[in-house]
């Protein structure tokens, strides 16, 4: 929901890099919830590294930053620490690979270029975890010593007793040197799997890409209409058929004037009112996201001047679409918005509740600020100190 988000800036998450990473951590999440349960788990990190390939390739870096916190805080409460650590390796490898991928790299750069950055990351976080945290280590080592003994006793039973008195004293001593063995054992993990993720994630990704589509960027055109509407006066209203690039538009002009949800900043009201919901009282929904909430008058005046007088403690939930539509134009009234940018806004609702967010939306014009509404409805016109047709 566009109207709560904080401000947008070259250095933060667009809305569609926010989504996307969202989903694909999802994605890496479910991968690897589901190998604990299988015999396989360990080549599931190569599966789980294609989602933040494919983020990679197509979003900037601190996306895949984003996906990576996500995905690791979930593992980590479905699966434990073990399942969160296989998730760092994904998101390194995925997303340096992503960048190979993406760059044309030739095979034997990506394979370098990879281990270099994901091996040097992996290997100085583990040791670093490994020597902050003492009963961590003794874990892991245990587990490791534990293991080993149940392998011998396998191979004991099968007649290999030689093999098991030649590795026995090696493994010792690399539990005793771990600091060693780690980094080695973790650099021909490195390597196999930048190999094969390279072999395995350049057909995928390239397939997955192409049902994806390009990253949508708006026109220059669209750029430049944008600034002229941000520095704009009133009501604008934008007509068009269904094509005709309004919602697009309405896209550059938020990403071009930034500071959505923000107090005086820009506020962007949907299509459909239930997206737009989050609290479970109407209340809570137009206190969300201020710090400190706005008192009691406040709220009551904001829903008082959109006809949802005494509205305070009912449950979003029991609105008509209507409702919940002018409970998204008292949110933005609660921030007194400079820009406030509608797409069809009033294209779900009845005529009753259509007129009364026009008259609002032409109230907040009168108010001062710049408002944009994209409609079909020629009647909507009126309302309109000017009209663009798309």
């Amino acid at each position: 929901m566009l109207r709560r988000h904080r401000s947008e800036s070259p250095t933060r998450l667009r809305p569609a890099e926010l989504a996307e990473a969202a989903i694909l951590a999802d994605l890496a999440v479910l991968v690897t919830v589901l190998a604990r349960l299988s015999p396989f788990a360990g080549l599931t990190t190569v599966v789980g590294a294609i989602p933040f390939a494919v983020l990679s390739m197509r979003q900037r870096t601190r996306a895949v930053v984003v996906a990576f916190w996500i995905a690791v805080v979930l593992v980590f409460l479905l699966a434990g620490f073990g399942a969160a650590t296989q998730v760092l390796v994904m998101a390194t490898f995925g997303g340096v690979s992503g960048r190979a991928f993406a760059g044309g790299w030739s095979r034997r750069t990506t394979v370098m270029r990879s281990v270099a950055i994901g091996w040097g990351t992996v290997a100085s976080l583990t040791l670093g975890f490994l020597w902050l945290f003492d009963g961590l280590r003794e874990l892991n080592l245990e587990a490791a010593r534990v293991q080993w003994t149940g392998l011998a006793r396998l191979l004991d039973g099968a007649g290999l007793d030689v093999v098991v008195g030649f590795l026995d004293p090696r493994i010792d001593w690399m539990l005793e040197h771990w600091w060693i063995t780690v980094p080695v054992f973790q650099l021909g993990i490195s390597v196999f799997l930048t190999v094969f993720l390279d072999r395995l994630g350049r057909p995928i990704t390239g397939r997955v890409l192409r049902s994806f589509g390009p990253v949508p960027v708006a026109p220059p055109a669209a750029t430049v209409l944008a600034d002229s509407l941000i520095a704009g006066t009133g009501l604008t209203v934008m007509t068009g058929p269904n094509g005709a690039g309004k919602s697009t538009l309405l896209r550059a002009v938020a990403e071009r004037a930034g500071r959505l949800g923000e107090p005086g900043g820009t506020a962007v009201i949907g299509q459909r009112p239930e997206s737009q919901v989050i609290g479970a009282r109407v209340a809570d929904d137009l206190a969300w996201g201020f710090d400190p909430a706005p008192d009691a008058a406040s709220v009551a005046g904001a829903l008082e001047r959109v006809g949802l007088a005494g509205f305070e403690h009912r449950e979003t939930n029991s609105l008509s679409g209507g409702e919940l539509q002018r409970l998204a134009l008292a949110s933005a009234l609660l921030r007194r918005p400079s820009l406030v940018l509608s797409d069809e806004s009033t294209a779900m609702i009845d005529p009753a509740g259509r007129a009364t967010v026009m008259a609002t939306l032409r109230l907040l014009a009168d108010e001062g600020a710049v408002v944009v509404h994209a409609t079909h409805l020629e009647a909507e016109q009126r309302f309109a100190d000017r009209v663009l047709s798309l």
